[in-house]
């Protein structure tokens, strides 16, 4: 067995930032901008937990989206910033009839039965700019991956990573939503 010393770190100040660029361009792998859940941990949520409560882990973390999962670890679904907006949440306690500190981020959540994905096996052999164009297509911010074989979310994509990747604004515009477009209509 080795003897390790232990040192202060009461005069180290700085954190050391990775200068290891990520830069990806456009036909890239798409693989190059996937997040993958065999490397990397998928960021999630506790179904138990309030939705004003993540909201604000979400916004302390800087991590705009979050998978959803039971106590089994089971894939409920995913919620946004979106989902967790004031509105919406104001929206849905008025309709369960709840204090808006009581509804659950399983109450604003997207369910898992609701969401589409991108196959892993697409992605392995897509471009980055093929992702882009379904995401702008689609007006979305993330995409999860799957693994049909092995029946499993394999990872995700995420609008802001690629941006960061390709060192350019990665602009998804947002549809209209019904209420939106009946007032503008009127």
């Amino acid at each position: 067995m080795r003897n390790l010393q232990l040192f202060s770190t009461a005069s180290v100040d700085h954190l050391l930032w990775s200068s290891k660029v990520q830069v990806a361009h456009m036909d890239s792998p798409a693989l190059d901008i996937f997040t993958d859940f065999d490397v990397a941990r998928p960021i999630v949520v506790d179904a138990s937990t309030t939705a004003v409560g993540t909201g604000k882990i979400m916004e302390k973390t800087h991590a705009y989206m979050r998978l959803v999962i039971d106590k089994d670890d089971k894939f409920l679904g995913v919620v946004t910033m979106q989902e967790l907006s004031h509105h919406n949440l104001l929206m849905t306690a008025k309709k369960l009839e709840h204090n808006i500190d009581e509804v659950l981020v399983t109450d604003v959540m997207v369910k898992r039965e609701d969401l589409q994905a991108f196959d892993y096996d697409q992605i392995a052999t897509a471009k980055v700019s093929d992702v882009v164009r379904i995401l702008k297509e689609n007006s979305l911010h993330h995409m999860l991956v799957i693994d049909h074989e092995l029946h499993h979310i394999r990872g995700i994509i995420a609008a802001s990573d690629l941006a960061r990747k390709l060192s350019v604004p990665i602009e998804i515009h947002q549809r209209p939503s019904f209420s939106q477009i009946f007032n503008t209509a009127g």
